[in-house]
C-alpha cells in the first residue's frame, strides 16, 4: 500500500554538540577565555563575567567581579554565549560526577528559550524556595534584581517516582510564596514537556439539595419509594419534571442514576453521613457541578458547569484511584484533555478538605 503524501515536515529536533554553537548570533572577533577550574564551580573573569551575570543571570558573583558557573551553565555558555569548553575531556568528568548533567543542562536550555530568565536556586540567596526546587524563573521583560520570580520550576524523568501527595505540598507552598509551580519532564529523547500546577475550585450553576423546595423534595422521595434496581444503578418513574437536575440523565419516561448517585440520594433522603467513597461526590455536586462518567476520556468524571445541552464540560475530574501514577500516563491524560478543550484535574484530600490540582501543558514565552 502507497503512503500517503506528507503535508507537513516533522519538528525539527535541537541537537546540542559539544564545543558548538546553537546560537545565531556571530562569534566576538576575539575569542572568549575557557572557564577556570573553581573549588565550586567554574570560574569566569571580567568583562565577560560582568555581562554574562547582569544581562543573562548567570553565574554566582565572586568580590572580584568574576563569577562561578555550575557545569550546566557552561554548556549553555558554551551553546548559547560562545564560552568554549575547558578541555576535551571536561564533559565526560563532569558526567561522572553528576549522572543528571545532561538533563539539567537540556531543561535548563529549554527552559530559557522562550526569552525568560532562569536561574538555578542555589545562585540566589536572598529569595526562599522550596527545598526540591531547581530553579526561579522571570519574566523576559523583568530584572532579576529588582523584581521576584514568577515561578519555581522542579523537574523530572519520565521514568521517575511520580507522588501526588508530595508534588502538591509543594506546588502549595510554592504559591505560598507567591510563585507559579512549573514542572519540567524530559524522556529518553532528551526532549523536554512542560506543565503548570494551578489550584481551582470547580464550580457550576446547579441547583443542590438544601435550594430544593419541600414539594420538590417529597416529589423525589415518592419517586425514591418506588424505586426498581438495575445493572447499573437505581430507575425512577417520573410523573413531573426532575427538580435535581445535578443527578441523574432523564430517559425512558424516568431517571437513571448511577450507582453512586443513588448511595448519595439515598443518604441524603435518609439523612445519613455520606461514606468516604460519596464525600467527594457529594462535594462536587453541592458546588453545582453536574457529574457525568469520563469513560470516553480517561477520567472519573467530565464536570458540567451549567447543562450538558447548554455547554461542554470544562473539566475533567480524575480521583485517586484512578490516577495516573508515571509520568508518560500523565502526559497521555493531560494531552487527551486537552485535545478535546478541557482541563484536568485531581481531586485530593489534604487533612480535612479538597484540593483540586489542575495540571495544564505550559511552553516557553507563554508567561
Amino acid at each position: 500500500m502507497a503512503r500517503h503524501s506528507r503535508k507537513f515536515k516533522p519538528r525539527q529536533r535541537t541537537k546540542r554538540t559539544l564545543g558548538e554553537s546553537i546560537t545565531s548570533n556571530s562569534p566576538p572577533k576575539i575569542a572568549h577565555e575557557k572557564p577556570i577550574p573553581h573549588e565550586v564551580g567554574w570560574m569566569i573573569k571580567p568583562p565577560l563575567s560582568l555581562r554574562l551575570y547582569q544581562k543573562s543571570g548567570l553565574g554566582i558573583m565572586t568580590s572580584d567581579e568574576c563569577i562561578i558557573l555550575s557545569p550546566m551553565e557552561v554548556l549553555f555558555c558554551n551553546w548559547h554565549r560562545h564560552v568554549p569548553l575547558p578541555d576535551d575531556q571536561w564533559f565526560e568528568n563532569e558526567l561522572k560526577a553528576d549522572s543528571n548533567l545532561l538533563a539539567k543542562a537540556v531543561i535548563f536550555d529549554n527552559a530559557r528559550s522562550g526569552g525568560e530568565l532562569v536561574i538555578p536556586c542555589s545562585n540566589v540567596s536572598d529569595i526562599d524556595s522550596q527545598e526540591t526546587s531547581f530553579a526561579f524563573k522571570w519574566k523576559r521583560n523583568m530584572s532579576h534584581f529588582n523584581s521576584e520570580p514568577v515561578s519555581q520550576i522542579r523537574w523530572f524523568w519520565t521514568f521517575d517516582e511520580l507522588n501526588w501527595e508530595e508534588i502538591t505540598e509543594w506546588a502549595k507552598n510554592v504559591h505560598l510564596s507567591g510563585h507559579n509551580s512549573d514542572i519540567y519532564v524530559i524522556d529518553d529523547e532528551m526532549e523536554v514537556t512542560m506543565y503548570r500546577i494551578t489550584f481551582v475550585e470547580p464550580s457550576g450553576n446547579q441547583k443542590i439539595w438544601d435550594d430544593l423546595k419541600d414539594s420538590e423534595k417529597n416529589l423525589i422521595k415518592d419517586s425514591w419509594s418506588s424505586r426498581v434496581t438495575t445493572e447499573s444503578g437505581i430507575y425512577l418513574t417520573l410523573t413531573q419534571e426532575w427538580p435535581l437536575k445535578s443527578i441523574g440523565v432523564e430517559h425512558l419516561s424516568g431517571v437513571n442514576l448511577r450507582l453512586e448517585e443513588s448511595l448519595w440520594l439515598e443518604n441524603m433522603i435518609e439523612n445519613r453521613k455520606h461514606s468516604d467513597e460519596i464525600k467527594l461526590f457529594n462535594n462536587l455536586v453541592n458546588r453545582g457541578l453536574i457529574l457525568r462518567p469520563g469513560f470516553k476520556f480517561g477520567s472519573k468524571w467530565r464536570a458540567y458547569d451549567d447543562e450538558v445541552s447548554l455547554s461542554h464540560a470544562p473539566w475533567l475530574i480524575q480521583t485517586k484511584l484512578e490516577v495516573a501514577r508515571t509520568w508518560e500516563n500523565v502526559c497521555l491524560s493531560v494531552r487527551l484533555a486537552e485535545g478535546v478543550h478541557k482541563k484536568w484535574v485531581y481531586a485530593l484530600k489534604d487533612k480535612s478538605e479538597w484540593r483540586f490540582i489542575q495540571l495544564e501543558r505550559w511552553s516557553p514565552g507563554k508567561d
